[in-house]
């Protein structure tokens, strides 16, 4: 039988498949984000998707998003308004800052700056953590952290892919629109895809080596 591009097996067709995949968990995690407090429960279905495909272990993945944002519902949604909160207060004393430089002394400003990267770092990891790992609030947000700080070069890159579409809303606000289509369709899976081989690396240093047979 001659072989073609277009055989259901074929490197082409299961690059398509993949492709497909990403655009409907893409969807998917957009609008289970739509209230803005199942932001959390929605990153941790999608972040529990892309750790499955970065693992190539086959799945229904509908089927596998919506149980993961069920499961993770309670306690991602009290990580969103941790995070949310964090976050508002963050953007408030930048605010204060930015409007009255005279008043705050250049230690305390590059302390604040710092304290925003860190935060940015923390966040980018709690919610693949909670997709990831049975723990508690505090424990996943201390480990996110931990892990965020031991692995600087990770962490940029991942914070980079998690906040970018953030960032151009607020600062560039008509390239975000101009990339509304590609945010819509394929920007959040795609970058939870490329966040996900960074976190396995990361991940397989603290799985037990039972968790680390079954990956």
């Amino acid at each position: 039988m001659a072989q073609t591009p277009f055989r259901p097996d074929s490197p082409l067709m299961r690059a398509v498949g993949r492709v497909g995949d990403l655009a409907l968990i893409n969807i998917l995690f957009l609008f289970c984000s739509l209230p803005i407090v199942t932001l959390g429960a929605s990153s941790a279905a999608l972040y529990t998707v892309t750790l499955q495909i970065v693992r190539h272990e086959e799945g229904k993945l509908v089927k596998t998003f919506f149980s993961a944002f069920k499961r993770n519902f309670g306690q991602s949604t009290i990580l969103t308004l941790i995070v949310l909160a964090v976050f508002a207060g963050l953007y408030l004393d930048l605010r204060v800052m930015q409007a009255n430089p005279a008043l705050f002394p250049l230690v305390l400003r590059v302390g604040t700056c710092v304290a925003a990267i860190l935060i940015c770092f923390t966040a980018s990891y709690v919610f693949a953590l909670q997709a990831k790992f049975d723990n508690t609030v505090w424990g996943t947000l201390k480990n996110a952290f931990l892990l965020s700080i031991a692995h600087p070069l990770s962490s940029i890159a991942i914070t980079v892919l998690t906040f970018l579409p953030v960032a151009m809303a607020v600062f560039a606000t008509y390239y975000f629109l101009l990339s509304s289509v590609v945010f819509f369709l394929f920007w959040f899976s795609c970058a939870a895809a490329l966040n996900s081989y960074l976190f396995e690396r990361i991940f397989r240093k603290i799985s037990s080596p039972a968790e680390n047979a079954e990956a």
